[in-house]
């Protein structure tokens, strides 16, 4: 039901319109009536009407005064001017004011009725149009994340013109600014982590939806941050960040991740301006495939291994500092490079080797300990028979 309110300073006119309106068959309802300008600028305040019959002249306020005012207040009002004055200067200042018709006393029932008809038709198309804007508002805001990863897909893949890469940037609120940097995270080479999920029932969208979160969490700090997967299954992102910022940001965001999710990632952040987005992306994806597809730092590690596990005192933190690494960090891609923890890798070398030499030499199990880096015959038996099944006795009798 549309509402309507009626200002005319004659009570009579006011009065012949009401039943006028009301005998139309329209929905439409008469919200109130008004003898001045000021008292129809209240009942529009109050009633929030949808039209409003309109004297031109009125005390207090005359019509076009009105209209002014009510532009102000409630800008969706519609008005039909009805006058006893038949100038164009009337008319025309109407026109700017946006009235829908302008009517002449004595007023037509035809005319009226075929003016307040059209204005509902208006206003229908306007609250449906209306209604359509809100629901894709609605819409574009409940999905707007997933929209920008693909508008942020199609940008890096270059399916996009510099027209449509700003109308869509507009559309979905993408501000990026000058000093921006880009993120990409991976976690396909991850062992560890895989195994987790493997037990765990976690999916790979959990996971993702995990990764993306705490990341936004991480980055928070620099501003916007918009984040999304690329078709190779990596979190990507661009945020707001100085280059002099970035050099100590990639290893936090490393640990912080490691530490919450469990296993490894490969991270690269570069700085980037918005007209390089795609080549930025394109050479951060070459970094990180690289870099799953070899580890130098564990070939090298393996090399000190090779060389020195005969050491006793040889350790994790001698083998880091070795190759100019951390402990937890060497420690965090071997296991993911050679399935192992360090220990285990270490004990297998070791273990190795006592059986050549078991089988090569005659010297006793506790020289043969002592050769392969165990300072007692104790620990070299425990860590044997954990690895073999059998004692290092059981074993040598085995080969004879």
């Amino acid at each position: 039901m549309w509402k309507i309110v009626i200002a005319d300073d004659e009570p009579k006119i006011r009065q012949g319109l009401r039943e006028l309106v009301e005998s139309f068959e329209l929905p439409l309802k008469v919200c109130g009536e008004a003898k001045n300008g000021l008292e129809a600028l209240r009942l529009t305040q109050e009633e929030r009407p949808d039209m409003v019959l309109v004297d031109i002249c009125m005390p207090k306020l005359n019509g076009l005064q009105l209209l002014e005012r009510i532009r102000e207040v409630h800008p969706e009002c519609r008005t039909i001017i009805v006058s006893g004055y038949n100038e164009f200067t009337y008319a025309k200042e109407a026109l700017t004011l946006g009235v829908h018709s302008y009517i002449l006393k004595p007023v037509g029932e035809e005319e009226l009725y075929e003016a307040i008809r059209s204005l509902i038709e208006e206003l229908s198309r306007e609250r449906a149009k209306q209604r359509f804007i809100d629901l894709a508002n609605y819409q574009l805001e409940q999905h707007r994340e997933y929209l920008q990863g693909v508008f942020f897909n199609d940008w890096i893949e270059g399916r996009l013109s510099d027209s449509e890469r700003e109308g869509q940037k507009e559309l979905l609120s993408v501000d990026i600014g000058e000093e921006a940097a880009l993120i990409l995270v991976s976690t396909q080479n991850n062992r560890t982590l895989s195994l987790r999920m493997d037990e765990s029932h976690i999916s790979d969208n959990v996971y993702q939806f995990a990764l993306k979160n705490i990341l936004g969490e991480l980055l928070e700090k620099y501003g916007p941050v918009y984040l999304f997967m690329d078709r190779y299954q990596n979190v990507a992102g661009i945020f707001q960040g100085a280059d002099q910022e970035l050099r100590n940001l990639r290893r936090h965001v490393e640990e912080s991740l490691e530490q919450i999710l469990g296993g490894t990632c490969t991270i690269v952040i570069r700085s980037c301006i918005e007209a390089l987005f795609p080549e930025v992306y394109g050479e951060a994806l070459k970094e990180v495939q690289r870099a799953l597809e070899c580890r130098p730092v564990v070939t090298e590690a393996k090399r000190y291994l090779y060389e020195h596990f005969r050491d006793p005192d040889i350790d994790l933190n001698l083998v880091a500092r070795s190759i100019g690494i951390s402990p937890a960090y060497l420690s965090r891609l071997m296991k993911q490079e050679l399935g192992m923890p360090f220990k285990d890798f270490l004990t297998s070398l070791r273990i190795n080797e006592a059986i050549v030499l078991m089988r090569s030499t005659s010297r006793s199990i506790n020289e043969i300990a002592d050769m392969v880096g165990y300072k007692s015959q104790h620990y070299f038996s425990t860590a044997f028979k954990n690895s073999m099944g059998i004692s290092p006795s059981e074993h040598r009798k085995n080969i004879v």
